[in-house]
């Protein structure tokens, strides 16, 4: 409750007594000046696609993807409703930690 107060108090405080800075079209030189920019998102790509056929291939040529799917078929069904009902919890629990809101 303090912190919430805090806030907006402080936000009440800059609010009143903001000061705007005459730009006199320095922004506009400045990002007329500036580089052009390239698109270099195909290097993820190419290397997403590199590492997922290498993958796959390590894995056929293991065997590890065969003995992974014949475990997998061996399993008990409810392992896998547990996860099902599982997963929500979990992945809840886990953007709230990976976002500091809790714990």
């Amino acid at each position: 409750m303090e912190k919430n107060n805090t806030d907006k108090l402080l936000k009440n405080f800059f609010s009143e007594h903001k000061q705007e800075i005459k730009d006199n079209g320095f922004t506009r030189r400045v990002m007329h000046r500036l580089p052009e920019q390239h698109d270099h998102s195909w290097i993820v790509w190419f290397c997403a696609c590199v590492g997922m056929i290498l993958s796959l291939w390590l894995g056929f040529s293991s065997g590890s993807i065969q003995a992974g799917l014949s475990h997998l078929l061996q399993m008990p069904i409810y392992y896998f409703i547990a996860a099902v009902f599982c997963f929500p919890l979990l992945s809840t629990v886990g953007f709230l930690v990976a976002a500091k809101r809790y714990f």
